[in-house]
């Protein structure tokens, strides 16, 4: 292993470089007392060091934050133990709750890199430094000694970051064609996660006018850097029950009467292994975010007061995993039908599903429907072949006419097609294969539409360790802001990766304004889902 340092390079194996970087390490710490370009150079030295870690091969940077922090958790029991009555006997919270007059040395370099660096090179360190220490505590795993040690030390980071990234040092600001390219970079990632297509158009500077893109970022950072989080909405004539209503251009009228927030997070430069996590500039920018969108809308009227009509669309990822687990297609009042098409469609079809089926139509031309793997995804995509043409991914998929008929839209298009079908391929069952491929896709049929959403519905209100509060991710995050859920969508975004995920389900969330939402946010931090409000 060859690691370059000031003055040229030397050759250190994993171990000769871990006591390296411990030694740099407890120098950032003491930077403090060096001051000015010292305490620059310790800071440096110290994050190429642990740069060198991770380029050592997998497991050594893991290695490394597992032992520090193991023996940062063992001072502070020593310091923990002299300062008890005798006899004292240290319970595993104290921990948590003790203040040691010294902080170790990993939360002490945390604020010197800050410090010595600046708030704009500092913090991106801080959070990559945070982000290591994260992935070493989930290869760990929470059940090992060193994971325990991994995810107290993560605590103290949040605490440390927590002050930096008070609300009162972040700027939300407007993204677009002016902005930087980093920026936009950055924003076009975000976007990519939840549409790709609207990526491209960011990239490509074509996006429609009713669109917005909203910026967190640090005042003393960079302003051409990757900011923390971005945010993506669109002006609507109502609040969409699509994903393609959204994002697609062309669709608003002059005069918008809704805003609806569907992509929020950070680039993946920035927030790697959660490295943003629990310091709350989620709401931050969210909040920020319908206040500038209400300025945009006309207001309604509402009772004896007013309101702007600002919402979120959301997927409900991990739907399909949780069905999956709980084998829902078990529970009592679903048919038998039903259950077998719900069975397919989150477990993939199964091993024993045929994976294509072909067949001549009524006028004798060969035609091929297959399931095959979406290109980027998990997910899979039914394809359909007729005669020498290509292959077309099919939509939407309807067994007519007792199985004589087969009714779907493809893309590009959409197009809609039928394929008659010759009564020996009727006799032989293919229509019905066919089916259940378009189940395999998770192209579920219409008449589905109530159990799914009633399961989506029971997914969404499972409650945390606490009994309190959601334990689905984006439930918990928009009732935490005060939000009502407004309804369940059927179909809501049809791309691969989300009918694999989630089977397209997608959930809307309504802001009603900052004193509705205040009260219902304080509401739900009380009483947990037992206070959340659900709108028709």
């Amino acid at each position: 292993i060859t690691w370059g340092r000031r003055g040229g390079h030397r050759s250190f194996c994993a171990a000769d470089l871990q006591k390296v970087a411990s030694e740099a390490l407890e120098r950032v710490a003491s930077a403090s007392r060096l001051g000015g370009p010292a305490a620059i150079t310790a800071c440096r030295e110290f994050l190429e060091a642990h740069t060198a870690l991770r380029g050592c091969g997998p497991g050594v940077q893991t290695e490394w934050w597992a032992g520090r922090a193991l023996v940062e958790e063992e001072t502070q029991l020593e310091a923990l133990s002299r300062a008890l009555p005798r006899g004292g006997r240290v319970a595993p919270k104290l921990l948590d709750t003790f203040t040691p007059a010294e902080p170790e040395a990993a939360e002490a370099a945390l604020q010197r890199l800050v410090a010595a660096l600046g708030a704009g090179e500092g913090l991106a360190e801080a959070l990559e430094l945070r982000a290591a220490v994260r992935s070493a505590a989930r290869e760990i795993g929470p059940h090992a000694s060193a994971g325990f040690a991994l995810d107290r030390l993560d605590r103290k980071m949040q605490n440390v970051l927590s002050l930096w990234f008070d609300p009162g040092f972040l700027q939300v600001q407007r993204i677009g064609e002016d902005s930087a390219a980093e920026v936009r970079e950055a924003a076009a990632a975000v976007a990519h996660a939840v549409s790709p297509d609207y990526a491209v158009q960011l990239i490509e500077g074509s996006v429609d006018p009713h669109h917005r893109c909203f910026a967190l970022r640090h005042a003393q950072m960079d302003p051409h850097s990757p900011p923390l989080l971005v945010a993506h909405a669109s002006l609507a004539n109502t609040l969409p029950s699509s994903l393609a209503e959204v994002v697609l251009p062309g669709r608003t009228a002059e005069a918008p009467q809704a805003a609806c927030l569907w992509a929020l997070g950070a680039p993946p430069s920035i927030g790697r292994d959660g490295s943003l996590h629990g310091l709350g500039l989620g709401q931050v920018l969210r909040r920020e975010v319908c206040r500038q969108l209400r300025t945009e809308l006309p207001t309604v009227a509402s009772g004896g007061g007013s309101e702007n009509i600002v919402g979120a669309l959301v997927p409900l990822r991990g739907f399909a995993a949780w069905l999956h687990a709980c084998r829902a297609w078990e529970r009592p009042g679903i048919d038998e039908a039903a259950a077998g098409a719900l069975q397919r469609a989150v477990q993939g079809g199964g091993r024993g599903l045929r994976r294509e089926v072909q067949f001549a139509d009524e006028d004798g031309d060969n035609v091929t429907f297959r399931l095959v793997q979406a290109e980027g995804t998990s997910g899979q995509i039914l394809e359909t072949i007729s005669g020498e043409g290509p292959p077309r991914r099919i939509l939407k998929l309807v067994v007519a006419e007792q199985g004589r008929a087969l009714r779907f839209l493809v893309e590009p298009g959409p197009e809609a097609l039928q394929v008659n079908v010759a009564e020996e391929a009727v006799a032989r069952g293919d229509p019905v294969h066919v089916g259940h491929l378009a189940e395999a896709a998770g192209l579920l049929p219409a008449s589905m539409r109530d159990v799914v959403l009633r399961l989506a519905y029971d997914f969404i209100i499972q409650r945390r360790g606490n009994g309190c509060h959601a334990a689905e991710r984006a439930t918990h995050f928009h009732l935490s802001g005060g939000a009502a859920l407004h309804a369940l969508h059927w179909r809501g975004d049809e791309s691969a990766a989300a009918l694999s995920d989630s089977l397209g389900i997608m959930a809307s969330f309504v802001y009603r304004g900052p004193d509705a939402e205040s009260e219902a946010a304080q509401a739900y931090a009380a009483e947990g889902l037992d206070a959340a409000t659900f709108t028709a």
